[in-house]
C-alpha cells in the first residue's frame, strides 16, 4: 500500500508527453490518496490549465516534445509572482547539465527516472508543507497588513466621527455596489479594504476646519478639498494591489461624472471605477448619519437625492447597481450574525 498523504485537497499539475507516464503518475496519486489531479502532454496545453487553476504542485517531465520545460515554469511564476508553487523535475536524462537547466529555471526538486515511489511522494508531502506553512505565514501578514490599514483609516475618521462606524459602512456598501456591477471576488476583497481609506488625508486637515459646526468660508473649503490629494500622497508608492486602490479611492471619491469635482476635474470614465462607487457610497452614509449642522436624512431621501445626481454628480451605472434591491439585501445578510 502507498504512502497517503495528508494533502489529499492539493491540486497536483502533472505535465509529461508520454500517455503511459501520465496514466501511471495519476495511478499512483490517486492510490496515494491525491483526489484533485489535472494532466497535459505540452507546454502548451500546461499553460492552458496554469490560466484556468492554481495547482500546488507540479510534476514536470523536463524532455517534452514541443518545446523547452523551462518555459513552462517561467509562466507559472509570471502567473504566481507570489506564490510558492513546487516544482518536481522527473527526467531519464542523468546528464549533471539538464540537472542544472532545470534548477536554474526554478525547479524545486529534481528526481531521475525510474524513480522510487515512495520517494516521490515523500518529497510531495515535504513540499506540500513547505507551502502550506508559507501560505500560512503570507495570510497572517496580510491579515497583519490589513490591519494596519483599518487602524489607519480609523485614525483620519476619528477626528471626524469617534465611532469609525462610517468607514467600516462605506466598505461594506461600496464592495455590495461592486458586487452587482459583476467584479470579481478578489477586486471585492480590495475594495471592501481599500474604500475605508477614502478620507485619510484629513489627518492633514486643521481640526479648526474639519469639525467646524457650521458653513465654510471659501479659503477653509479650499484647504479641505486638500483631503484628497493629501491622502493620495500618503498612499502612493506602495506596491501592493489594495493600497494602489486606495490611493486612486482617496485621489477621486469628490470628482463628479459631470466633471464638476475636484481635485482634478475629471470626467466621466476618466474617474476610476473605485472613485465613482465610493463617491455614490460615501455620499449616501454621509446623508443618513447625523452631523453638528443637521440631523441624518431618512434612506428614502438620500435614495431620492442620489437618483436625482445620476449622470450628473454620479456614474448612471454605479447608481443603478446602488439602486439594485439586490446591494442592501446582500449588505443586511452581510451585518446579519451567522446561526450555527
Amino acid at each position: 500500500m502507498l504512502l497517503r498523504s495528508p494533502y489529499s485537497e492539493a491540486l497536483i499539475c502533472v505535465v509529461d508527453d508520454e500517455l503511459s507516464a501520465l496514466d501511471l503518475m495519476r495511478t499512483i496519486l490517486a492510490e496515494a490518496g491525491y483526489q484533485r489531479v489535472v494532466t497535459a502532454r505540452s507546454v502548451r496545453e500546461a499553460v492552458q490549465v496554469l490560466q484556468t487553476a492554481r495547482p500546488d504542485l507540479v510534476l514536470l517531465d523536463w524532455h517534452l516534445s514541443d518545446t523547452d520545460s523551462g518555459e513552462f515554469i517561467r509562466v507559472l511564476h509570471t502567473l504566481y509572482p507570489e506564490e510558492v508553487i513546487p516544482v518536481i523535475v522527473l527526467t531519464a536524462d542523468p546528464s549533471p547539465t539538464v540537472k542544472h537547466e532545470a534548477l536554474r529555471a526554478g525547479a524545486s526538486d529534481f528526481l531521475h527516472k525510474p524513480f522510487d515511489i515512495t520517494e516521490v511522494l515523500l518529497r510531495m508531502q515535504n513540499l506540500l508543507e513547505i507551502r502550506r506553512l508559507h501560505m500560512t505565514r503570507t495570510r497572517e501578514l496580510e491579515l497583519a497588513r490589513l490591519e494596519t490599514l483599518e487602524r489607519l483609516a480609523r485614525a483620519a475618521e476619528f477626528r471626524d466621527d469617534t465611532t469609525g462606524h462610517h468607514i467600516i459602512r462605506v466598505g461594506r456598501l461600496s464592495e455590495q455596489i461592486g458586487r452587482v456591477l459583476g467584479l470579481d471576488e478578489e477586486q471585492l476583497f480590495q475594495l471592501r479594504h481599500a474604500a475605508p481609506l477614502h478620507d485619510v488625508g484629513k489627518i492633514g486637515i486643521p481640526d479648526a476646519i474639519l469639525r467646524k459646526p457650521g458653513a465654510l468660508t471659501r479659503d477653509e473649503w479650499r484647504l479641505m478639498q486638500q483631503h484628497t490629494e493629501i491622502g493620495a500622497r500618503i498612499l502612493e508608492g506602495c506596491p501592493y494591489p489594495v493600497l494602489e486602490m486606495a490611493r486612486q479611492i482617496a485621489l477621486t471619491h469628490h470628482e463628479r461624472w459631470d466633471g464638476r469635482g475636484y481635485p482634478q476635474g475629471l470626467r466621466g470614465n476618466e474617474i476610476p471605477l473605485w472613485g465613482r462607487i465610493v463617491a455614490v457610497a460615501d455620499a449616501y452614509d454621509a446623508m443618513t448619519s447625523p452631523r453638528p449642522y443637521r440631523p441624518a436624512l431618512s434612506h428614502e431621501q438620500a435614495v431620492e437625492i442620489i437618483y436625482a445626481e445620476r449622470g450628473y454628480h454620479f456614474d448612471p451605472v454605479v447608481v443603478d447597481a446602488f439602486l439594485d434591491p439586490a446591494t442592501f439585501s446582500q449588505l443586511k445578510e452581510a451585518s446579519e450574525p451567522s446561526v450555527t
